[in-house]
This record gives structure tokens, C-alpha cells and sequence, in this order.
């Protein structure tokens, strides 16, 4: 190679000198005006912007779903009304002394304390009467003659104490008794009963549901990207004239 390089600035070198007079020695065999120099040219780039399709466009359906929500609605249970209240009598019990037998008084008769005793009483009195009589050798007699009184023993009874009566006081007597009486009379009074309220939860439709549909355009980039615009390859480079380098 180094060969080749070298008899190629050697015929370089002749060409140049052929085309006029040498200034410097520059290997070319005398003194060069102009050198040029091989070089190895580069690719030339430059940065192009091209469009790259990212996303294709397209259509897309949407459906949008109702709103619906829970509404509270107050809603009458039982309606007012009005209704009666009756009030039982209250019933009680109160002892009380109830009389079972009043205080009376009884009497007791004692009898009469009696003794018998005995009289001799006269029962006839006695009287004068006459008696014939015959005596001896036929002398009749007549004589008054009084008789002895007729008596005789009659027991009777003698008071010796007087009937008489004893009385004797019992006291009353009590018990106790124990009844019911009404405390508290019965009674009815009106009463209203006010209306009863409650809470019902309804669904309500908001607003209905719905169907679009949205399109989408493609998606689009931008890509840059460096693209040869040259071909690179070798070419000839004006240098400045000076001693050839013996270095092949």
C-alpha cells in the first residue's frame, strides 16, 4: 500500500510539475505551485422530517348511560284520626267497723228464796153442846158440854227473800270489715291520633341515557431521520506545498 501511495504522488507530483515552474520541493520532483492531496470524502446527511401515521383515525360509539338517582319521597302510613280513651274506675278497699250486735242488757230473775214452816191453826173453834146421859138407878143427865177446838198443823212456805232480777250488760260487738270503693271514677275522653309519615326511597331518572358517536383523527408524528443526500468517496484536496515526507 505504501507502495502504491507513493508512486501515485509521484505521478501527482509529475503532472503538477509539467504545469509550470516548482516553488518548493515537494517529492513531485521540483518545486510545486499547487498540491492536492487524496482524500477520503464522507457520506453528506441531512436531518428530513417525515410524517408517521401513529394511530389510524377512527370512529368510535359512545353511550352515555341515565343518571338515575334515589329520591326520598314522604308518603302517608295512616291518616289522622280521631279515637276514644275510656279510662277504667279505680277500685279500692277501705276497712270499716261494721256493728254486729249492739250493746244490749239481759236479766236474770232469781226466785225467791222460800222456807217452809209449820202452824197449827184451828180448824174448828170448839162449841157448847148438850150431852144426856144416864146414870145410875136410871137419873138421866143432861149436861152442856163444850168441846175442845179442832186444830191442826198446816205447813206453808215463808218468804224469807223476795224474788228480784240481776241485770247483765253485754257490750257491743265489732268487725271489721273490709269493702271495695271506687277511687277514681270511669271515664272516656277523646284523643287524636295525628298522621303517620314515612320515608319511601324512588328511583328517578335524571337524564335518560344517550348514544354518539365521536370521531377520532389519526395520530400523526413527526419523525426525523437522517438521510444520505451524498455519496461519499475520494476526492482531491488542495494542501499547501512543502519538502516531501519520506515517510512511506
Amino acid at each position: 500500500m505504501r507502495y502504491g501511495a507513493a508512486a501515485a504522488g509521484a505521478a501527482i507530483g509529475f503532472l503538477f510539475v509539467s504545469a509550470g515552474p516548482s516553488v518548493a520541493w515537494d517529492g513531485c520532483g521540483g518545486h510545486a505551485v499547487e498540491c492536492y492531496d487524496k482524500v477520503r470524502l464522507p457520506d453528506v446527511y441531512a436531518t428530513q422530517a417525515r410524517p408517521v401515521v401513529v394511530r389510524h383515525g377512527y370512529n368510535e360509539v359512545v353511550e352515555t348511560p341515565p343518571v338515575i338517582v334515589d329520591q326520598a319521597e314522604k308518603v302517608l302510613v295512616s291518616p289522622g284520626r280521631w279515637h276514644e280513651e275510656r279510662t277504667a274506675a279505680v277500685y279500692g278497699s277501705r276497712a270499716e267497723h261494721v256493728l254486729v250486735r249492739p250493746a244490749s242488757r239481759t236479766y236474770e230473775v232469781v226466785p225467791a228464796v222460800t222456807r217452809t214452816v209449820e202452824e197449827t191453826v184451828v180448824v174448828h173453834p170448839g162449841a157448847e153442846s148438850w150431852q144426856h146421859s144416864r146414870r145410875l138407878f136410871g137419873r138421866e143427865r143432861m149436861c152442856k158440854v163444850r168441846s175442845a177446838p179442832i186444830t191442826r198443823t198446816v205447813a206453808h212456805e215463808v218468804v224469807v227473800a223476795p224474788a228480784h232480777r240481776i241485770a247483765h250488760d253485754s257490750p257491743a260487738e265489732y268487725r271489721t270489715v273490709e269493702h271495695s270503693v271506687v277511687i277514681q271514677e270511669a271515664s272516656v275522653r277523646r284523643v287524636y291520633e295525628a298522621p303517620m309519615y314515612g320515608t319511601v326511597m324512588r328511583r328517578v331518572v335524571v337524564s335518560p341515557g344517550s348514544r354518539h358517536v365521536v370521531s377520532h383523527a389519526a395520530v400523526v408524528a413527526v419523525v426525523h431521520e437522517q438521510v444520505v443526500v451524498r455519496q461519499g468517496g475520494y476526492g482531491w484536496q488542495r494542501s499547501r506545498p512543502g519538502l516531501f515526507d519520506h515517510h512511506w
